[in-house]
């Protein structure tokens, strides 16, 4: 399926911006990394919008990522950062139930799974932060709710591969990349920074973008 020009003119500025962004978290430069940051999912959101302008679950996705990557950049408002990742984590997994697998289509032991999947992950956080962390009850649940829905990706992405075909191995890989993504920042936020952090987080959380709004535009094309 062919797409709109603008899609293919907004993507080709995503992969600049992300190159952009991707150089200036290698060398540290903190100040023009922070006012650049955004550009990207701003970007791939726009893409996303004239690639599937019907599908607003995954633009909106992709534009509250850019509004997370605003807000995490300062501590105070790190919490409304991720609030707004958590949404947008929320709306591909609505995406993914409704029009790649269907609501009609998944069975009951999918979902047991998948429910299954995040409960596990909820709780394992929940006690790995209460224990071995001093944040506020709060921070804890917060912390373990957000990373339970990400985990969710992994079994929902896998029955999505069986509905859609190999197409969404995409996402699946996206899924993990996020994960391992967020997986630093938390360690680096609330923990003990190292050299070129940045660098890492932004290289494995902008493949996860790409990769899993790929996985849903080119499974949505079919």
């Amino acid at each position: 399926m062919r797409f709109p020009i603008p899609a293919y003119i907004f993507l080709g500025l995503f992969v600049v911006a992300a190159v952009v962004q991707l150089i200036f978290a290698f060398t540290e430069n903190q100040k023009f990394r922070r006012r650049e940051k955004f550009a990207c999912l701003l970007c791939l959101g726009i893409a996303a919008v004239f690639a599937f302008p019907d599908q607003p679950l995954v633009y909106v996705g992709a534009f509250l990522g850019m509004i997370g990557d605003i807000l995490v950049l300062r501590r105070k408002t790190f919490i409304f950062g991720s609030i707004a990742f958590l949404i947008g984590h929320l709306c591909y997994i609505f995406e993914t139930l409704w029009k790649i697998i269907g609501f009609n289509n998944i069975e009951i032991w999918e979902i047991g799974i998948i429910v299954g999947t995040f409960a596990i992950m909820f709780v394992a956080m929940f006690l790995v932060c209460k224990f071995k962390t001093k944040h506020s009850k709060f921070d804890v649940i917060a912390q373990s709710i957000y990373f339970a829905v990400q985990v969710m990706y992994i079994p929902l992405f896998i029955f999505a591969v069986i509905s859609k075909g190999n197409v969404m191995w995409l996402s699946f890989t996206g899924a993990i990349l996020f994960i391992i993504s967020d997986a630093i920042l938390v360690n680096t936020h609330f923990g003990r920074k190292f050299k070129r952090y940045d660098f890492y987080i932004m290289l494995t959380y902008l493949l996860a973008e790409v990769l899993i709004i790929s996985g849903f535009v080119l499974a949505l094309s079919y």
